[in-house]
């Protein structure tokens, strides 16, 4: 078994511990001795770029022989290497940044799907993820041009939304167009009720 933690690391798990790499196994009560090899991205909750991946003896011994050519052409440069080591340092001294961001989670979500009440809009997402994913229900080409006046009108009131953006030809998968909207630790309760307000009233503006 291979686990991917794109958005998870730093940001999931049932016991609200720092025990990072072990938070998807421990909200899917799945043994760890059961997963062979675990990658994580170093993009999302660390802040920085690239990833890292482990596991157990025999795969990372395999990776140690058949990837020693990218050691060194491939590595993180220092600068990105000590903010990830910085961020993850953090994340053991403040575990209480973990019930903070869930808290935060579950807002947005519960607070998209009422700001959405009566529009097209529409959210995907799990309740407990950072990340959720707004679309509006209409033709992929109506779609797009209401999800990029949705972003634009909320970054003219400083709010920072972005559109998923994928090459179509080379995903295997239809792609149905998207806005990402990202939560984190840090954002305040007056910060949240403003941004869902303004979503609010964009949203139904945008559907009159």
């Amino acid at each position: 078994m291979r686990l991917f933690e794109l958005l998870t690391l730093g940001s999931r798990g049932s016991s609200g511990s720092a025990d990072y790499d072990l938070r998807v196994t421990e909200h899917y009560g799945v043994d760890m001795i059961d997963v062979d090899m675990v990658m994580a991205s170093l993009e999302n909750a660390v802040g920085s770029t690239g990833g890292f991946c482990c596991g157990r003896s025999f795969v990372v011994g395999h990776q140690r022989l058949s990837g020693l050519g990218y050691c060194f052409s491939a590595s993180l440069p220092p600068l990105l290497s000590t903010a990830a080591s910085e961020a993850l340092n953090i994340m053991d001294e403040e575990p209480e940044r973990f019930v903070r961001l869930r808290a935060n989670s579950k807002a947005i979500h519960a607070g998209l799907k009422k700001a959405f009440e009566g529009t097209k809009f529409y959210v995907q997402g799990d309740d407990l993820s950072p990340m959720q994913l707004v679309q509006y229900d209409d033709l992929k080409e109506v779609a797009e041009a209401k999800l990029d006046a949705l972003v634009d009108d909320m970054f003219s009131h400083d709010i920072l939304l972005t559109r998923a953006r994928y090459l179509d030809r080379d995903e295997a998968f239809p792609v149905v167009p998207s806005v990402r909207v990202m939560t984190s630790s840090e954002l305040t309760e007056e910060e949240l009720i403003h941004a869902l307000a303004m979503l609010e009233k964009t949203a139904h503006s945008l559907c009159a």
